[in-house]
């Protein structure tokens, strides 16, 4: 793993690391200590969780899926942590099986912390995005 220099790097790695289907990839991103709730609402703990979860998933709801962000909003809290609102879009590949997790978009929300080994999430939750309710 490179050393991520911006904060806006950890997404781009994240879609990177997911489309590749890597799990360990995806993992190196994240803290030791870090934690990630899935779109399912599947908590993932530790590094080690987040990869055995990712391979699970890779394999099953997002296997012939890729995901690009179209939106990045980044919230600096101090010089050393960060959250990220990254828009997400999942797409079916062509020739990918039905069965798993339809297109959509969803919003993930990334604390990201710097460290000796540049930025990592310490944690990360995947929310699927709503349109908020109609004025009344």
């Amino acid at each position: 793993m490179s050393t991520l220099a911006r904060p806006r790097q950890l997404v781009d790695a994240f879609a990177e690391a997911l489309n590749a289907k890597d799990a360990n990839a995806l993992g190196q991103l994240f803290t030791e200590d870090a934690e990630f709730v899935n779109i399912l609402g599947m908590r993932m703990r530790q590094r080690e969780g987040v990869v055995k979860g990712h391979a699970r998933a890779f394999a099953g709801p997002l296997r012939g899926r890729r995901i690009r962000f179209d939106q990045v909003d980044e919230l600096q809290v101090t010089d050393d942590v960060t959250v990220l609102h990254a828009h997400c879009i999942r797409e079916r590949d062509k020739d990918a099986p039905v069965e798993g997790l339809p297109d959509g978009t969803s919003v993930l929300v990334f604390v990201a912390r710097l460290g000796p080994q540049g930025w990592q999430a310490v944690a990360a939750t995947n929310v699927t995005e709503v349109a908020p309710p109609a004025a009344g």
